[in-house]
């Protein structure tokens, strides 16, 4: 096993870590010695520029732009791509590009080659999201070692110079596209994820998204026109949104200049205005908080730290919010909100090294032995991170309605494997089938579940000997890895012979890419020059 790194794929912002050989964590910056990326990719040949002069390029070239992919991850090429060049570009290969960018530059800086990477996702990410995350890192000729909960890498940078203090730690963790909301325990030698909850489609671009239109509805109060009809137009308001909002976090106004078509207005956004136009996001970050204490059966006198997680918790609303609901004092500076995941991250890629045995003791520098190996030989801390969703199949109940039984409940511990037994409801069955679902409650009727297919994860048939009795035994098995990846066995206990096996991210049609296309997307990226 060769360098590994630690990777937050953010959807505005990118950061790449690694553990020097001081046995610190530390930041690789990019060739504009800039501490994170822009994750803002522009098209122009076979030429692919990903970061700061991407972004400063969208006002005079939008169409060549693509931003904002993270949202798109687990989608298929059919549901969101962009083209360029001829060519339809997926969710996952857009990302790689991203990885590529910090990959090489992180090479350069570092003068070695890297091979192995943990990459983080918000913990409220589905499978798709994760595989399709995973898949990115393959694209871009990485090794993905795990692919890691944010607020969990976040409290493992957190809390490795805090073991032994016993902390329940709240990480509040508001991106630029997600927000995450999660509870870590902080013990002796293990962190480990005690709840979590989130919203995949909530971050700081919806903060800017109600600047946009705030000052689009005066410009056509004023003109009588829209500006967001033109995409130059929208891009210049996008940029002039961000610098405000950013300002507001300082200032107590922030003027804003919209010109299309010939004309122009000024809107001078006063944070209480913003504050007011943004309330019904800042309330959906609120409510998560709630949710994600009353599942953890707990108080905020339980909590002993607050973690603010993400450039989006620099909004004093966000951090007046916290306090206010907390009863506690906030420290905005007890951990770098842009940088901290990355840290954590690349901490995981060493613990990951080290526990695997892939790489020789004699090999590893005597700083790093000293803050990550304890006496024994084994790492000082473990990780323990949740299921983030329940994960459970269709049964029939005594009524014979469609029913969700719960395999593996949410924050169960993983890795797991979990066996169950179930019955034939007939004589000489032919077959069952299995539906494995994931998010749904306990005992929930299949026919009140709306969209039932988005909670789909996949099915398999069991063809059944002939001849059983009605009430024959079906035994069923999840295996979830640490990467919250799901293989089901099922089996029938009256003939070993009738076993039907898949593993969801290999066999079952899914939205991401397959392993042939992941392969034949590394071998294109290869015709593409990226920097």
């Amino acid at each position: 096993m060769g360098k590994v790194v630690g990777i937050d794929l953010g959807t505005t912002f990118s950061v790449i870590a690694h553990i020097n050989e001081h046995g610190q964590p530390e930041i690789i910056p990019n060739l504009e010695s800039e501490r994170i990326t822009s994750s803002v990719i522009m098209f122009e040949d076979n030429l692919v520029t990903v970061g700061k002069i991407a972004k400063q390029n969208a006002r005079a070239v939008p169409e060549q732009i693509v931003e904002f992919v993270k949202r798109e991850m687990g989608k298929s090429k059919t549901e969101f791509f962009r083209t360029f060049e001829g060519k339809d570009y997926s969710p996952e290969e857009l990302s790689a590009l991203v990885l590529t960018k910090l990959k090489q530059d992180a090479e350069t800086y570092l003068n070695e080659e890297i091979t192995d990477a943990v990459i983080t996702v918000p913990a409220y990410f589905h499978d798709a999201e994760r595989e399709a995350t995973r898949n990115a890192g393959k694209i871009a000729g990485l090794n993905v070692l795990q692919v890691l909960n944010e607020p969990t890498a976040a409290a493992l940078a957190y809390g490795m110079d805090q073991l032994g203090s016993n902390q329940n730690v709240f990480v509040f963790d508001l991106g630029g596209g997600t927000f995450d909301v999660t509870i870590m325990r902080v013990s002796e030698s293990e962190i480990q994820m005690l709840a979590t909850n989130g919203d995949h489609r909530l971050g700081g671009k919806d903060w800017d998204d109600k600047i946009i239109t705030h000052v689009a509805e005066m410009f056509e109060i004023e003109h009588g026109e829209n500006p967001l009809e033109d995409l130059h137009t929208y891009q210049d308001l996008q940029l002039d949104a961000i610098a405000a909002k950013e300002s507001l976090s300082q200032r107590q106004r922030a003027l804003i200049v919209c010109g299309y078509n010939g004309k122009t207005t000024r809107v001078e956004l006063e944070r209480g205005r913003f504050e007011e136009l943004t309330a019904e996001l800042l309330e959906r970050c609120r409510t998560l908080c709630d949710v994600v204490l009353s599942e953890a059966e707990m108080t905020w006198t339980d909590i002993d730290k607050i973690l603010l997680v993400g450039g989006s918790t620099r909004m004093p609303m966000v951090q007046q919010m916290i306090a206010t609901i907390s009863g506690k004092e906030i420290n905005p500076h007890e951990v770098n909100p842009d940088e901290v995941v990355a840290i954590g991250a690349a901490i995981q890629g060493t613990l990951r090294q080290i526990s695997e045995g892939e790489t020789e003791t004699a090999d590893i520098p005597d700083a790093v032995i000293e803050r990550f190996i304890g006496p024994d030989g084994a790492p000082k801390v473990t990780v323990t991170d949740g299921a983030t969703h329940n994960l459970g199949l269709v049964v029939l109940n005594s009524q014979r309605e469609h029913i969700i039984h719960v395999m593996i409940p949410k924050m169960t511990a993983v890795p797991c494997e979990i066996a169950d037994k179930f019955l034939t409801v007939d004589h000489n069955q032919p077959s069952v089938l299995i539906e494995v679902v994931q998010g749904l409650e306990q005992d929930q009727p299949k026919d009140e579940i709306d969209l039932f297919d988005e909670y789909k994860l996949g099915e398999c048939t069991l063809e059944l000997p002939p001849g059983l009795p009605q009430g024959s035994p079906i035994e069923v098995i999840y295996k979830y890895n640490l990467d919250q990846n799901l293989e089901v066995t099922a089996t029938s206990l009256s003939n070993d012979g009738a076993t039907a096996i898949y593993d969801i991210f290999s066999i079952i049609d899914r939205p991401t890419l397959n392993e042939e296309e992941v392969a034949q997307a590394k071998t294109d990226l290869q015709d593409l020059v990226v920097e």
